[in-house]
């Protein structure tokens, strides 16, 4: 069972270095997740930092078995984790979680949260996934276009609460990958695509000049579908910037 063994450390340079340390040594199980108090040199997407400090922030990385898994499925791998990670938020909110691709959680046009894959392959199959997920608690000050669960909810819920509502859909994600249901997760997932069918501010990130496209979908690699004066393009992970969109909180409807 995902999150049944855990592993609490007050402070860590980052979860994920911790866990690929105990990989290495041999020490590491299916399942096993490492929760940190504070994390001083935690990773992002695209070499960013994510700190940690205290109550303030769930940082934790699991370890997940997935040697049944080819690499032609990894991005499989990366939407049941974004959607446990979903389903999870919005456990916390009535307000709508979504998830901006490939794999952050948003609420309107605000980060809540953040993940980290790291995979190990051998003869063609992703042997195992260090997973890092980073979930705001409480508001974060230094970050303009961040929320928290505490601001959505008014309340702030601690730190295993977060953890159980996690394991407890990483489960359930993590089962439809152990059945090859890659069809029904491509399909939920694209139900939670942040901006989908909306008319967006993008920019390549090799030929930064904004454009209005469309958000229609993934394609069966995990690739975004970007419509653009009628056409629709295929954009891999990091190819786009999004930033555009971002802002502060939507009032409550």
């Amino acid at each position: 069972m995902i999150g049944q063994q855990i592993i609490q450390l007050h402070e860590v340079d980052s979860t994920n270095n911790y866990a690929a340390k105990l990989l290495s040594e041999g020490k590491l199980t299916h399942g096993t997740v490492i929760l940190a108090e504070h994390q001083t040199a935690g990773r992002g997407q695209r070499g960013r930092n994510w700190q940690s400090v205290g109550a303030k922030q769930f940082t934790g990385t699991y370890f997940l078995k997935t040697d049944f898994l080819s690499v032609d499925h990894l991005c499989y791998l990366n939407m049941a984790i974004a959607l446990a990670v979903r389903d999870m938020v919005q456990s916390f909110t009535r307000r709508k979680a979504a998830i901006k691709w490939p794999n952050d959680i948003f609420i309107g046009n605000q980060k809540i949260a953040g993940i980290l894959i790291e995979t190990n392959w051998k003869n063609g199959r992703v042997e195992g996934a260090i997973v890092g997920i980073g979930v705001n608690i409480s508001p974060v000050q230094s970050v303009g276009y961040a929320t928290s669960l505490e601001e959505l909810s008014g309340k702030s819920p601690d730190v295993l609460s977060v953890l159980d509502a996690l394991s407890k859909s990483m489960n359930e994600y993590y089962h439809y990958i152990q059945q090859a249901d890659f069809d029904r997760l491509k399909h939920t997932y694209e139900s939670f695509l942040w901006k989908k069918d909306e008319e967006i501010t993008l920019e390549e990130r090799q030929n930064p000049v904004p454009f209005t496209g469309i958000i229609r979908g993934v394609d069966q690699i995990g690739n975004l579908l970007v419509e653009k004066d009628g056409v629709v393009l295929i954009y891999h992970n990091q190819e786009l910037n999004f930033e555009a969109n971002y802002g502060k909180a939507i009032p409550n409807s």
